[in-house]
């Protein structure tokens, strides 16, 4: 009698594992490309340094086109070749000290 028992309980769990039909349909889509929204124009923000110091009065833009100058013009390398720039204000001297790309050095009267 005990394996009509074990039986029944079979039974019953496969009543409950019904299934049921599938209804969901399936979804077309499309593939599309996505473009990027195009850029609102972004303003930049514009700064200028000035060194002002016993009335004389020099700006970090006349520095830096100086520095720019010397290396292209005094001496004969490219602008493109230009990596870094350090600037170095004494004004207690009136000069700027310059390095270029870790390696060139020179200075400049202000």
């Amino acid at each position: 009698m005990k394996k009509n028992s074990r039986t029944s309980h079979n039974v019953q769990a496969q009543k409950t594992l019904a299934t049921t039909k599938d209804t969901t349909k399936a979804i077309e889509t499309r593939a599309g490309v996505l473009k990027d929204a195009p850029e609102a124009p972004k303003s930049e923000l514009k700064t200028a340094v000035y060194l002002q110091y016993m009335g004389s009065e020099c700006s970090t833009e006349e520095i830096l086109s100086r520095v720019k100058q010397i290396w292209t013009k005094e001496l004969g390398r490219k602008a493109e070749e230009m990596k870094s720039i350090n600037v170095y204000l004494k004004p207690e001297e009136l000069a700027a000290y310059y390095v270029i790309n870790g390696e060139t050095t020179g200075k400049i009267a202000l």
